[in-house]
């Protein structure tokens, strides 16, 4: 039996199991297999959230994506995630109506030669990256997928009995795992997870090297320390953009920039996630051209990480101090304008 069929198959599967009727999406399932280091961890979709399917996180990295959509809902007093697909890392099982599935997708189902029909019950595999659009998982996953759907059919109908149980018993960090041996035997039990997983994507994340010359550095550290603070945001857009022709779509990042003395925007930038070099590059054209450097910066507690990710190390070199506030004063009232007018 070719790949392409037992994918669906197993998808066909899982549907009939209707899992989300017994399961959060907050009830995650680990499955230990014998050949990763990692525990695959799967949350159910369907619950509370419009979407049906599974999310598959192939590692706890990506993991921290579950807890970072959280943590954003938990911001926004919303009893719903966010939509965070920007965000997004792992693979997905999700199941739309027939009109929603694209000619590609709809070719490769049936290209397997496995018949779906009903609302909500056509099977969509997505590949999630942070930063990019969501895009058909490749070939390359398809064997991952098959062992760990495979495996989930029995685990979740087994666990299913336990829920109850386990839930009494288990701690909030605690969630159901089930370990593979290579024979196929397994044990059950119960998975810690790491309190910086827990904490989201940005306790994750290493701070960006300083991709600047020594000759550029010597000439923005000459530069004298002004009075006025400036305020700081780094947030995606929320349509994606193709740079080239081909390439995956990506959410792209804005970077804003609020002197406070001046009560005005002296940097609106857009630029590539991940891209550090660029981002700092217009922090020191900025500072050269304001002829000064700000004696701090201050930034929104919740996005201070993704700041410093991107600046931390250059900003410590220039002494010049990142500090995260509550709420920025005059850069929210900006940035409400220019999302409006975007």
């Amino acid at each position: 039996m070719n790949q392409q069929k037992q994918l669906y198959l197993l998808a066909k599967q899982l549907y009939k199991e209707k899992l989300w009727n017994d399961y959060l999406e907050t009830d995650l399932i680990a499955i230990q297999l014998a050949n990763r280091k990692e525990p695959i961890i799967v949350s159910v979709l369907g619950q509370t959230d419009p979407r049906y399917g599974f999310l598959f996180y192939r590692n706890l990295e990506e993991l921290a994506c579950f807890f970072e959509a959280r943590i954003r809902a938990k911001q926004q007093n919303s009893r719903t995630i966010p939509d965070v697909t920007y965000l997004q890392s792992g693979l997905s099982l999700e199941f739309e109506d027939r009109a929603v599935v694209s000619e590609e997708e709809y070719k490769l189902i049936k290209d397997s030669g496995v018949s779906f029909r009903g609302k909500k019950s056509w099977p969509i595999f997505v590949d999630y990256f942070p930063g990019y659009y969501p895009s058909i998982i490749d070939e390359s996953d398809n064997v991952l997928l098959i062992e760990v759907m495979e495996k989930l059919v029995e685990t979740a109908k087994d666990f299913k009995k336990k829920l109850t149980i386990y839930k009494e018993k288990k701690q909030l960090t605690e969630i159901l795992i089930r370990t593979y041996q290579k024979n196929d035997t397994y044990k059950d039990g119960l998975f810690r997870l790491p309190k910086n997983v827990m904490e989201g994507t940005s306790q994750l994340k290493k701070m960006a090297p300083i991709f600047l010359t020594s000759f550029e550095m010597e000439r923005v550290s000459s530069q004298k320390i002004g009075s006025s603070i400036w305020e700081i945001d780094i947030d995606f857009m929320n349509s994606p953009v193709v740079s080239i022709e081909g390439e995956r779509p990506f959410f792209p990042l804005a970077l804003l920039i609020v002197d406070s003395e001046e009560s005005e925007i002296i940097c609106s930038e857009f630029f590539k996630p991940g891209d550090s070099e660029t981002i700092q590059r217009l922090m020191i054209q900025l500072i050269l051209s304001e002829n000064k450097k700000p004696p701090k910066i201050v930034v929104n507690t919740d996005q201070y990480y993704r700041v410093a990710r991107y600046l931390e190390n250059l900003l410590i070199n220039l002494e010049i101090e990142l500090v995260p506030i509550q709420k920025l004063p005059m850069l929210s009232a900006f940035k409400k304008e220019l999302l409006a007018y975007l």
